[in-house]
């Protein structure tokens, strides 16, 4: 069976947003990139996401900030999965209701973490 949904992805290290979008698109999603926070917003607005995949540590406006935005901005309930190597990420984000996919990404983990995110998006925390 083929997946399908629409997902933002937003890293600002290149070969990772193009791991994840050619992974993804293989698996029949489509993906929008980009490798910021201040370029996300205007693309979530336009595309209306149903998952977006955010690096936590960006330079500029972080992952964080960039969740102020997309709620700020009405985006309330599309998931959110953080991206990040930082292993006391998930603890720290949980506490705020934000879900996390750690790096280096096992791709099965990753792949089962959008499926739940896109299926079941009301057992997203955000």
């Amino acid at each position: 069976m083929t997946a399908s949904g629409t997902i933002l992805a937003i890293d600002n290290d290149a070969p990772t947003v193009v791991l994840i979008a050619e992974l993804l698109t293989d698996e029949g999603y489509r993906v929008y990139t980009v490798s910021n926070a201040g370029c996300a917003l205007a693309l979530a607005l336009t595309v209306r996401p149903e998952l977006v995949l955010c690096d936590l540590h960006m330079p500029g406006r972080n992952g964080m900030l960039l969740v102020e935005d997309l709620r700020s901005h009405g985006l309330t309930n599309v998931p959110i999965v953080m991206m990040t190597a930082d292993t006391s990420a998930p603890e720290r984000l949980a506490a705020q209701g934000i879900d996390v996919c750690l790096k280096p990404f096992d791709l099965d983990e990753l792949l089962d973490c959008v499926a739940t995110h896109i299926r079941h998006p009301e057992h997203s925390k955000t």
